[in-house]
């Protein structure tokens, strides 16, 4: 297979086109999620919504301990791929696979070639490419303890734009609470508050401009003692020759809720698109209890407050 070999938004939507035509699993899917419930709620300027998804048990209950990793195959390996899961080139490292448990109505995993652990920093100009190349999709990053349910290699995922609130929310937040915190040559970085998912948000022109505000803000985030990277989420979309790039830094994996029992239980384990605004819940009794509190308690407990975003953006700024 030859290198460098690249992909447009075309060219992806012709292989889930194809895919719901071979493949069974991704047919029954893909025609479920066109009549899964949702409700909305108001959270003050923006919106979450709740998707009842019974798929996609598959990744919230995913467990994502070591010990559980090392005893089952790695789903995303090429040679553990289904049969029926046809494979688009992304460059000489990567492959776009139509996702079978989907969220979105065009979704799709990016996997490394490689079995490789799950990181950001040196790929980040991987996921840029991605981000530019897929311009019809939001393409997203979950980290290995933000919603990853394999930690363990190497993965970007995409969804067609406008499918999660963040889409057509973001420039409006950021109009209204948006505030500059680093301004470079072809590139701002701006912090993203009164959103719940609180975090920052790079707009650069080129790719340099891109990695270097990603890098000061990544060494500016904390590292969990035993884990790799800081806990984040990351989303990006280019539009006009501009790449914006969402970045949420996370507090904590899961809420208290995931290992309760009882009512109390919540089988949550937030990953990009509940960050983005679309929250899913793949039990139908977790959907029915779903409100506005609970989601404001989840997101309270998994994200940073406007506080400690602001100590961040304040070493942001000192260091530069």
């Amino acid at each position: 297979m030859k290198p460098n070999v690249w992909i447009s938004s075309s060219q992806v939507a012709e292989l889930l086109a194809k895919q719901l035509v071979t493949w069974p699993l991704a047919e029954t899917n893909y025609n479920a999620l066109k009549t899964v419930q949702v409700k909305s709620f108001d959270m003050g300027g923006f919106v979450i919504r709740v998707q009842y998804n019974p798929s996609r048990i598959v990744s919230s209950a995913a467990k994502t301990d070591s010990a559980s990793i090392q005893k089952r195959k790695c789903f995303l390996c090429p040679d553990n791929l289904p049969v029926e899961q046809e494979r688009l080139p992304f460059g000489a490292n990567y492959l776009v696979l139509t996702n079978p448990y989907p969220i979105f109505p065009q979704h799709f995993t990016i996997p490394s070639r490689e079995h490789l652990p799950q990181s950001i920093l040196i790929h980040f100009p991987d996921f840029l490419e991605l981000v530019r190349r897929m311009d019809a999709f939001t393409v997203f990053y979950n980290g290995p303890k933000c919603g990853a349910s394999a930690p363990d290699h190497l993965h970007f995922q995409a969804g067609i734009r406008s499918f999660m609130p963040i889409d057509d929310e973001l420039e409006l937040q950021l109009k209204r609470f948006g505030s500059l915190v680093l301004e470079e040559k072809n590139g701002v970085l701006l912090q993203l508050t009164h959103y719940l998912r609180n975090g920052f948000v790079i707009k650069a022109k080129t790719q340099s401009a891109a990695q270097s505000l990603f890098g000061k803000l990544y060494h500016a985030l904390n590292i969990v003692p035993d884990e790799t990277e800081p806990r984040m989420n990351i989303f990006g979309h280019y539009e006009n020759g501009i790449w914006t790039i969402t970045v949420i830094p996370r507090r904590q994996h899961r809420p208290w809720q995931y290992e309760a029992e009882g009512g109390q239980h919540l089988l949550s384990s937030p990953g990009a698109a509940d960050m983005g605004g679309l929250f899913i819940t793949p039990l139908k009794e977790d959907f029915e209890k779903m409100n506005a509190d609970l989601l404001r308690d989840v997101y309270e407990q998994v994200c940073f407050n406007e506080s400690e975003i602001g100590i961040i953006a304040s070493g942001i700024t000192k260091n530069k």
